[in-house]
């Protein structure tokens, strides 16, 4: 199986997010829109322990987009990325395909961020959004 060359991003790093800034000191060179298939996403509220609200993904029936990211050394990258997404802690970095959305759904080798289990999910709270799209508007729920 290929290697990922990109990383596939779906909340606070996606272009015009919070956290897109961290992308560009990684080293972002450019984004496509993409999807998973497979997979939930859910909005995790902000809370005493979490000064923002923020998306998680979990395996399951369902579409979730975002966008794929590509960056000038992808493994450079990857050490900061990991950083903000307490990589091994509460997500756990794993190679999946994506599907580029303006190519047809061609498929593309990435990295993606899945949240550490169903019951971590639960512990926070997390909403299942069934229509697999997190941005910016939806800091006000929850």
């Amino acid at each position: 199986m290929e290697s990922p060359e990109a990383v596939f991003v779906y909340g606070t790093l996606k272009q015009g997010e919070r956290n897109f800034e961290v992308s560009r000191q990684a080293g972002w060179l450019r984004s496509e829109p993409a999807y998973l298939e497979g997979f939930r996403l859910y909005h995790i509220p902000q809370s005493d322990n979490r000064p923002y609200a923020y998306p998680g993904v979990l395996k399951g029936e369902g579409r979730v987009w975002g966008e794929v990211q590509w960056f000038a050394d992808l493994e450079q990258a990857l050490v900061l990325l990991d950083q903000l997404e307490d990589e091994g802690s509460e997500y756990r970095r794993s190679p999946i395909t994506a599907y580029l959305a303006e190519r047809g759904g061609a498929p593309c080798r990435v990295w993606v961020y899945v949240y550490s289990s169903p019951q971590a999910m639960r512990s926070v709270g997390g909403l299942w959004l069934p229509e697999g799209v997190w941005g910016e508007q939806m800091r006000s729920k929850g």
